[in-house]
Formats: C-alpha cells, sequence, structure tokens
C-alpha cells in the first residue's frame, strides 16, 4: 500500500481521488442547497449575465443541465473544479516556493501539504461539491499565478502568449464574480513592489487590456439591457446597515477561523501581518500571493463591519494563503513546536472533514426538533412535490385556474422552483431579485400557493403590500431525522395578491 503514495505525486492524486470519490457519493445522495439550485437554474435558463452575478458560472451549468438536469449533474462541474484546483494549487506551491526544497528534494512533498492544508478546511473540502462563483474564480487565479510568475521570470522580454494569457484570464476571473475587480489592485500591486515599471511600455498589456474589456461586454450588454439593475446591487449589497461595527467583524472572523481552520487563518493572518513578507528581497513568492490574499481580505473585512460577510466570500483570500502558510511551516518542520501544531491539525480537522461529510451524507446526530443545522436545506423535493399535489387539488375542486407558487425569498425561490420546474415561482417581497428577471412581477390579484418552512413568520403578513390580501393554510409537512423534527413546510392557499 505504501508503495501506492511513495511519492508526492502518487500521494497528491490519492488525496484528491479520495475527495473525489467523497463528492461523487454526495452528489447522488444529497439534495441541492439554496445557492446549488439557484445557479443550476442559470444553467436552465442562460443569459449574457445575471442579475447577482457575471454569467460564467451559469455558463458553466449550461452543457449539464442542457443534458442531465439532475441534482447530481448539477455538482459534476464543482467536483471537476474542485480536482482542479487541487492540482494548480499543487503547481503554484511547488513553482513558487519548491526551489528552497529543492536541495533535499523535499518540493513535491511540500506541494502535497499544501494540498492537505487545502482538504482539511471544513469549507474549502464542502466548496468542492458545491457549485459557487468562487470556485471557477479561484481556479482563474491560480492559473492567473502561473501566468505571472513566467512573466516576472521573463524579465523585459515577455512572450506575446503570456500577455494574451494574462488578458484571458483577467477577462474569465471579471465573468465570474464582480469582485474580481480586486486582481486589478494585485496587479498594480505587483507592478509597483516589484519595480516592473516596463510592463507599461509593453504593447502586450494593451492587448490583455483590450481582451479583458472585450470579454466583459456581455455583462455591459446585460445590464445596459436592464438599468444598470446587477450593478446598482452590487453596489448596495453588503452595506445594508448604515452603521460599521467592530463586533460584525470580529463575528465574521470567528467564523472564518472555524470553517478555514484554526492554522490556516491564525498563520495566514501572521503572513499578512509580517512586514519582511513585503520589504525583503528574497519574498517575492509571498509578496505574490499576498498581492492577491490582501486586498480581498481587506474588501470583505471592512465589509463584514456594516454585515457580516458569508465565509465563502473570501475563499480566494485564504486559498492564496495556504502556499504561503505551507512554506512556512515547511522551512521549520524539524522544531517541535511545528511538529506539534500540525499533528494537532490533522487530527482535529481531518476527522471534522469527514464527519462533516457524513452529516451532510445522513443527518445522523440528534436535534431537538426544528434545532437541526441543515433545515434550510431540507425537504425540498418532497415539499416541491406537495405544493403541486396541492395545487391540482385546489384546481379540481374551485374549477379556477391553478394558484401559481410563492414564497418570502430569493433562497426558498431557488429549491422551490429547482424541484417545481418548469413552473414559474414569485416572491412575496418589494426587493428585486433574479427572479422577476425570469418570471416577471406578480400581478395584482393573483392568487397563490404559498410555501412557508418553519422558521419563517407562520402565518404569513397579509393585507400589505407585495402580499395576499388573505391567506388559509391547507397542510403542513414534517420532515423528520431520526426520533425529530427537522423542518416543517406550511402550505397557504392565498387570495388577491396586492402589489
Amino acid at each position: 500500500m505504501t508503495s501506492l503514495i511513495n511519492t508526492p505525486q502518487k500521494a497528491s492524486v490519492a488525496l484528491v481521488a479520495f475527495m473525489t470519490l467523497i463528492h461523487l457519493i454526495m452528489a447522488f445522495h444529497v439534495e441541492l442547497g439554496g445557492d446549488e439550485a439557484h445557479y443550476a437554474l442559470y444553467g436552465l435558463m442562460p443569459d449574457w449575465s445575471y442579475f447577482d452575478h457575471p454569467p460564467l458560472i451559469g455558463w458553466l451549468q449550461m452543457l449539464p443541465m442542457a443534458l442531465l438536469p439532475f441534482d447530481w449533474a448539477a455538482r459534476l462541474v464543482p467536483i471537476t473544479l474542485y480536482a482542479l484546483l487541487n492540482y494548480l494549487l499543487y503547481r503554484v506551491t511547488i513553482e513558487l516556493f519548491g526551489d528552497q526544497s529543492a536541495a533535499d528534494n523535499n518540493a513535491g512533498w511540500l506541494g502535497f501539504f499544501s494540498l492537505v492544508l487545502l482538504n482539511s478546511s471544513l469549507i474549502l473540502s464542502l466548496m468542492g461539491m458545491a457549485m459557487l462563483p468562487d470556485n471557477p474564480l479561484m481556479v482563474i487565479v491560480l492559473a492567473l499565478l502561473l501566468v505571472i510568475k513566467r512573466m516576472m521570470d521573463s524579465g523585459k522580454r515577455i512572450r506575446l502568449s503570456l500577455w494574451l494569457w494574462l488578458g484571458v484570464l483577467v477577462g474569465l476571473a471579471a465573468l465570474a464574480k464582480y469582485t474580481a475587480i480586486t486582481i486589478v489592485v494585485s496587479l498594480v500591486a505587483i507592478m509597483l513592489m516589484e519595480k516592473r515599471f516596463y510592463w507599461l511600455k509593453q504593447p502586450g498589456l494593451y492587448l490583455a487590456v483590450a481582451i479583458s474589456a472585450l470579454m466583459l461586454l456581455p455583462v455591459l450588454y446585460w445590464n445596459a439591457s436592464h438599468d444598470w439593475a446587477s450593478f446598482i446591487y452590487q453596489i448596495n449589497h453588503g452595506t445594508h446597515s448604515d452603521s460599521w461595527q467592530i463586533e460584525r467583524l470580529l463575528q465574521t472572523q470567528a467564523i472564518q477561523l472555524i470553517v478555514y481552520s484554526p492554522l490556516i487563518f491564525v498563520a495566514g493572518w501572521l503572513m499578512m501581518l509580517k512586514a519582511s513578507n513585503y520589504i525583503n528581497p528574497a519574498n517575492h513568492s509571498r509578496r505574490l500571493l499576498l498581492a492577491f490574499a490582501l486586498p480581498v481580505t481587506l474588501l470583505f473585512g471592512w465589509g463584514s463591519g456594516f454585515e457580516p460577510s458569508l465565509p465563502h466570500w473570501t475563499s480566494l483570500a485564504w486559498l492564496l494563503l495556504i502556499p504561503i502558510v505551507a512554506d512556512s511551516l515547511w522551512q521549520q518542520r524539524q522544531k517541535r513546536w511545528v511538529k506539534n501544531v500540525i499533528a494537532a491539525h490533522l487530527l482535529i480537522m481531518v476527522p471534522l472533514v469527514l464527519l462533516l461529510h457524513s452529516f451532510i451524507y445522513q443527518p445522523w446526530i440528534a436535534f431537538a426538533d426544528y434545532k437541526h443545522p441543515l433545515q434550510g436545506d431540507y425537504g425540498w423535493p418532497e415539499a416541491a412535490a406537495k405544493a403541486e399535489q396541492l395545487q391540482q387539488q385546489i384546481q379540481q375542486q374551485s374549477d379556477a385556474k391553478k394558484p401559481a407558487l410563492f414564497v418570502s425569498n430569493w433562497s426558498y425561490a431557488s429549491h422551490l422552483a429547482w424541484y417545481a420546474r418548469p413552473q414559474p415561482v414569485f416572491i412575496t417581497s418589494s426587493m428585486q431579485t433574479q427572479f422577476e428577471f425570469w418570471y416577471g412581477r406578480p400581478q395584482a390579484g393573483m392568487d397563490g400557493l404559498l410555501v412557508a418552512p418553519h422558521y419563517e413568520p407562520n402565518p404569513p403578513l397579509t393585507n400589505e403590500a407585495n402580499h395576499f390580501e388573505s391567506c388559509q393554510r391547507i397542510d403542513q409537512l414534517d420532515m423528520h431525522g431520526d426520533d425529530n423534527i427537522i423542518v416543517s413546510y406550511y402550505f397557504y392557499h392565498c387570495r388577491n395578491y396586492l402589489p
């Protein structure tokens, strides 16, 4: 058995194959989460761009959704991207820091160590099967780092192909997520820190800019056709509060400490705060990674003071800090405290990663009724089937038009629209969402079947704008775990929608 993993390349392949197998098994058994369902709908309804994100994530889902519109097929792209992410992280780690380990022939094992850190992070390993805009963005930025490394090694004679790749990859990043704007900041920072001012005199730079701008045209076209709705939403997103509070920042950081692992979090912050990483000429590889990680960290760190950031929003930054953390620990691996820290990390995080995946696969830990942490992503296929059954019953009993499906927010709409497709789903809210662009606004006087999980206000608001004049509960669906109720869905027959 040991002969199968006696080289870093074999050990890396074995690790990635093991995680891929876990993700494939889960893909066929676990229902889609809210974000996953939302982006699967992107693939079913392709467009030049979308209200809440640029189009790349939808374009990547177009083929699997056109051929096999099932839960498991919606996870094929993220699983593939995660395998590619592991490969690129291995390459980035070796190319940036391998020279320091070449003397003792351990460069490959340094690369493997970076993969161990990646796959022992709760959220990064879980993102390996769940489609998010961050998934393609992380892959793109790692590939971009390899291109920039080659550009920096080329001196003043940079091949045109490298400039072309730079333009394509920056363009793809812009199509993946709006926060890719930080990449422009990072590239300027690299030019300044590494004194590459001669880049400004090279025609290839302006060719790269032109390519990136050209690739951004679908986003500009969609926004120009929809009153710049996506740009306005993004400007306002994450700053809902008028006041900045340190408590929100600390809450966000505490969550990141848990989900990315204490080792990556603490060591990553130490690397970002260590002055020599920026001023020591020998630390050019660390500066390269920090130039991309720090703007993301600062952007969402500041934003979290207005509204707590979701943990995956900073995934790019923590991914880019992994090679630096791996290199720092690797250089001190003979010290007892380093061995103890790494051993503690593995003994705690590896079992937690496996337990988390097993818990999502089958909720085997008992909780009190309605206290299950997965209740928001549980039971939606059954709720959609029940809703469709009730629609038919209402139509048969009253000999009227089948009531439209309603929920109270976009996340529930994603679940319900995916499992009740191709039915439209409407939202009882004044907030603009992607569903308005897919299905339009609900019309005045419409009757509806409102699906409300137990953690929503029940009974729903009535006789107010963007709600119904009246709602009558007609059924309830309880989803059970082991001797407990995970979630209950309430079904309301509502009349006369008030815009």
